[in-house]
């Protein structure tokens, strides 16, 4: 210990010297320390980026044409301009995406989304989407007569004589002696004429009434607006049933004109039965609900960009899609209307399958029109039949923060219920109700993240045409790039460090040790052995750089959560402009990442200064030896230098 006190001592005479070199050796600790927090960071970080980011791609087919599709307008005698319709003389099938080089986590699937009909999916008669939709009276399926004979080129009365579907539902009502409609072939350019005396069966749709009516009429007639009919544009009576493979069925009672005429006996006839069949596929619409299968709500975009969350109960596990467990998530809306809640039980017997559309065009997210899918026929003529019946426990509920009216198809539909899509597993081959092309929002795909490069490189050499696909990290693609950087910072700090360590204990152990040769001479002359010698020039060095170390290596550690601090705003503010994603959702996920010096070991700062120790322990015995070789007579004749 007298030892020690005395190279204390010894430095102490030279308090400027002794203080720079504490200075400078903090300053070392901390470049050292801060270089390898932010590596260690850096690495944490990139891991959890792996966790908490999702790497997706949409995949659409491009139009081979787009024709305009003028639709007559009666009331203004003329043709209206429509919005360009997309033309696809082929459908090419998702196989063309298994190519070689495409590292898949789920592999590009064409997703349908399914309806499911119970007599209990029912909206109360006062309740919001009841009193808005209006379901019944907006879409009914009548028997008519004329007053009088009349071409329907203007708002013409006709006598309702029956509902097949309206107010009562399927069940049909009494309709009263009085009870009329207003009617307009609105749509058509050269309207047939109505005959009175001939029954028309009609599946119309209600518009409101044209000017010219409305400034002409007055009370009930004025606001009731008028009917038109429903097979005006896309013929909604006709079906569009296709195979699995994307041919259409024929259909086997095409359907000539806009409107059948009832005789004896027409119900008995398959035109008439297609009518009734019509009115039935109605009431289990009426009762329908959207079916979503996917293999990851990842994989939809509403919940991928973070307009989707779950707020009660849990997600999907992987596990569970992938074994195809029947469990499933529902909104908010569904759970409210029909009081099903988390650990309940819902059935789901599911009747159609649409390849074409998106379930929230069809379905809209607001909730407000009921879902009414074009085309509810099969080829015979005849409502579709369920294909697959089987209860489902409720995990979830989620809820869409931003509600659209009009869905571009990315949205959650309204009233929606998600499953896995392993869960289904009875064939849809007998009920697709449509089919088209490959859709962003039908046709999604996982890679991992970091490989779009190599993704589109991949793609590129195939030279396939007609698709386009577009990726969706959350900008993880810049915040990876952010991070390398930090690394390579963070090592070039740690080099830094260890550089400067090394030249300043050679300087300050030359300084203390190699230039106290005449000391060592002494103490040995006055007994000193070669051991004590050493701790007297050793001792106060260590002590000097055990504590310029540790006060700079807890400086480095503390500045490590600040400097990562300030890369983590840097990043938010980067992903709103990703080059590969124009959704602005990862600020939550970059919460989740560990940006604070906590989330670095704090034994950073133990192998700082053990690493410190270390090295000037080397560095000092080496000088000592230089020292102690040499015989202290012959060291006291020696001339300092």
């Amino acid at each position: 210990m007298r030892h020690v006190g005395n190279s204390l001592r010894q430095m102490a005479r030279t308090p400027g010297r002794t203080m720079l070199f504490l200075v400078l050796l903090s300053l070392s600790s901390i470049l050292l320390t801060l270089g390898e927090g932010l590596y260690l960071l850096s690495e944490e970080t990139v891991k959890k980026l792996e966790s908490v980011f999702t790497t997706i791609g949409t995949v659409e087919q491009t139009p081979d044409a787009m024709t305009e599709q003028k639709l007559w307008d009666t009331e203004k005698k003329a043709y209206m301009n429509s919005t360009p319709q997309a033309e696809y003389h082929t459908i090419i099938p998702v196989e063309k995406l298994n190519f070689e080089g495409a590292d898949y986590i789920h592999p590009p699937v064409r997703r349908p989304y399914y309806g499911a009909t119970h007599p209990d999916f029912i909206y109360r008669d006062d309740s919001f989407i009841r009193v808005i939709a209006q379901t019944r009276d907006r879409l009914p399926i009548v028997e008519v007569t004329p007053l009088q004979d009349c071409v329907p080129d203007h708002t013409v009365r006709l006598k309702l004589l029956r509902e097949l579907y309206g107010r009562n539902g399927a069940a049909g009502r009494e309709v009263q002696e009085w009870e009329t409609i207003l009617f307009c072939d609105h749509y058509n350019p050269n309207p047939q004429t109505l005959y009175a005396g001939k029954t028309y069966v009609m599946a119309l749709e209600w518009r409101r009434s044209h000017a010219e009516w409305q400034r002409t009429h007055t009370g009930v007639d004025r606001l009731s607006g008028e009917y038109f009919p429903r097979s005006s544009d896309t013929n909604y009576v006709l079906s569009t049933q296709y195979r699995s493979n994307g041919e259409k069925i024929p259909e086997q009672l095409p359907m000539q004109d806009r409107w059948d005429i009832v005789t004896d006996g027409f119900y008995d006839t398959p035109e008439g039965q297609r009518w009734l069949e019509l009115a039935k596929a109605m009431e289990q619409l009426e009762h329908a609900i959207p079916v979503i299968p996917t293999d990851s709500t990842q994989l939809l975009m509403s919940f991928f960009n973070g307009n989707a969350t779950v707020i009660a109960g849990r997600d999907i596990s992987k596990q569970e899609y992938q074994s195809g467990e029947r469990v499933c998530l529902i909104s908010q809306e569904f759970s409210q209307m029909h009081g099903y809640g988390v650990g309940d039980t819902i059935p789901l017997p599911l009747f159609f399958a649409d390849y074409r559309d998106s379930a929230s065009r069809d379905f809209p997210p607001d909730s407000l029109p009921i879902g009414i899918p074009n085309h509810p026929l099969n080829a015979e003529g005849k409502a579709y039949q369920v294909f697959d019946d089987h209860q489902y426990v409720v995990v979830g509920i989620y809820n869409e923060i931003n509600k659209a009216t009009s869905s571009s198809g990315y949205d959650m539909a309204g009233y929606g219920v998600v499953v896995p899509a392993a869960s289904i597993h009875s064939s849809d081959e007998n009920n697709i109700l449509d089919y088209g092309p490959m859709m962003g929002y039908n046709t999604v795909f996982q890679i991992p993240n970091g490989t779009i490069d190599q993704f589109r490189e991949a793609w590129e050499k195939q030279g396939m045409k007609g698709l386009k696909i577009n990726f969706y990290d959350k900008g993880y693609t810049r915040i990876k790039e952010s991070l390398d950087k930090i690394k390579q910072i963070a090592l070039a700090l740690s080099v830094a460090g260890m550089l400067v360590a090394v030249l300043i204990l050679l300087l300050f152990c030359h300084l203390f040790i190699g230039k106290q040769k005449k000391r060592t001479a002494i103490e040995r002359s006055l007994g000193m052995n070669k051991f004590s010698c050493t701790i007297s020039l050793l001792a106060g060095i260590l002590v000097i750089v055990l504590l310029g170390s540790a006060f700079g290596s807890v400086i480095g550690y503390l500045f490590t959560g600040s400097a990562m601090s300030l890369f983590s705003a840097q990043a938010q503010g980067q992903i709103y402009s990703t080059a590969y994603s124009s959704w602005a959702s990862a600020a939550g996920e970059l919460n989740e990442l560990p940006f604070e010096a906590g989330a670095v070991s704090p034994f950073v700062c133990l192998f700082t200064v053990a690493f410190l120790v270390i090295l000037s322990f080397g560095i000092a015995l080496a000088q000592i030896w230089q020292n102690l070789k040499s015989e202290p007579l012959k060291l006291l004749s020696m001339r300092e230098n």
